[in-house]
């Protein structure tokens, strides 16, 4: 049983308490949210000369985004041979390469700021586990080929089981925690007004825009919506996610068994862990392993327990034994209907950024790149493909539809019956 249900990267690093909002104050553009989103749209708007507020309803980095698995990737949960006739080759290229552009952001951040956040270059491996799954595997592989994305297929020992391999190299990870405190950091120098437990109320006015927040208020030309749930729910986004929880667990393992990277497998409902050296389980590396997500309207302590349980399984599975957990936590995420994030202005000066499915931390960074290029009226070359209240097509229900349901009655559904069958 996991010794705590928290997060790797809340329980080794503190984060810094932040005011209230005690008065009225006026800026340039007004974040609502303090997770990585809200944080890196932040700095990016100050960095170009803006002053910029940051409004938190509880503690920063305390939802979502602390409780990351801290993937950098440019593989997104949708696969690249169902992107393409979804969104079409300069589509799938655009995603590509919004992510690696996303990736790029977080480094040099973490670089001029001397941030030290773990962060890695490293290959993320996808691997096949049965027949069905090494089709799979060679049809994305081709398809990402076609592309000319740089992938190639992996002949070597990776410590665990598997029919193939295909290596993405110069992908990365981080702790996410470690990252968001050297990040406040840097916008308090900035002179960033961040304000903790203030919650929004409303946003009025059409210019100035008013946010009130308690008995306060904040004016701004801009206001920009990161929370994990969108702000008052706009028509822009509604009906187009759903809420899923995933579940992690920590491990400690034997030195060196496995190479360094992140992993992901090709199963419905996919799992996916990163292989971390370090000192910080006595001398042990560290897995961090997730996966059985389902809808959120499924949660129960029963479902919660039988996921864990059906992770733990595959965790056997995988490795051929139970490693200790050090810990456990699960995590929520906003699925898209048409499985892209939803990033941009969907009112006059009213910015969004929602829907970041498991790809939350790339998606943190492009929404600060779309957001600081709207602002400053220069053109961004996937605002396009992100903005809120685009119309998805038939194809694309069609397939996320599929995706979706496979996921529901291959993890939780599954879950059920097998526990029940013990």
């Amino acid at each position: 049983m996991a010794t705590k249900e928290i997060s790797t990267w809340l329980a080794t690093q503190d984060l810094p308490k932040y005011p209230k909002l005690t008065s009225d104050v006026t800026c340039d553009v007004t974040v609502i949210g303090g997770g990585l989103a809200g944080l890196l749209s932040a700095y990016e708007l100050a960095k170009a000369g803006k002053s910029v507020v940051v409004l938190e309803k509880d503690r920063f980095f305390q939802k979502g985004s602390g409780f990351t698995t801290g993937f950098l990737t440019q593989s997104i949960d949708t696969d690249v041979v169902d992107q393409v006739p979804m969104f079409g080759d300069d589509g799938a290229k655009q995603i590509w390469n919004s992510h690696g552009d996303a990736i790029n952001l977080i480094e040099r951040i973490a670089k001029e700021e001397k941030i030290d956040c773990e962060f890695t270059r490293c290959i993320n491996y996808a691997y096949a586990n049965d027949r069905s799954e090494e089709r799979d595997l060679d049809e994305e592989f081709k398809e990402m080929k076609r592309l000319g994305f740089s992938v190639k297929m992996h002949k070597e020992d990776i410590g665990i089981y598997a029919r193939s391999i295909m290596a993405v190299r110069n992908q990365a990870k981080f702790h996410s925690v470690k990252f968001a405190a050297g990040l406040l950091e840097a916008l308090g120098r900035m002179g960033v007004g961040l304000y903790e437990q203030t919650g929004v109320d409303e946003i009025e006015g059409d210019g100035p825009l008013r946010v009130s927040a308690g008995r306060h208020t904040v004016t701004a030309e801009w206001t920009a919506v990161t929370t994990y749930q969108p702000f008052n729910n706009p028509k822009e986004v509604f009906l187009q996610k759903g809420m899923y929880i995933t579940y992690i667990l920590e491990l400690a393992v034997p030195k060196g068994k496995y190479p360094e990277g992140i992993y992901e497998d090709m199963d419905n409902p996919y799992h996916y862990f990163r292989v971390d050296p370090g000192k910080a389980l006595g001398g042990k590396d560290r897995i961090v392993i997730g996966g059985e997500d389902h809808r959120a309207e499924l949660k129960s302590r029963k479902m919660e327990e039988e996921s864990y349980a059906a992770l733990e399984e595959y965790v056997e599975e995988i490795f051929g034994k139970q490693y200790p957990i050090v810990r456990r936590w699960s995590g929520y995420i906003l699925e898209p209907i048409d499985g892209l994030a939803f990033i941009g202005e969907y009112e006059p000066k009213q910015l969004l950024a929602t829907a970041f499915s498991g790809t939350g931390m790339t998606y943190s960074a492009i929404t600060a790149m779309v957001f600081r290029d709207i602002v400053l009226g220069q053109p961004n070359s996937y605002a396009e493909l992100y903005k809120p209240g685009r119309t998805p097509s038939l194809t694309q229900l069609w397939k996320k539809g599929r995706d979706y349901t496979e996921e529901m009655f291959r993890g939780a559904v599954a879950n059920a019956f097998k526990q029940s069958d013990n």
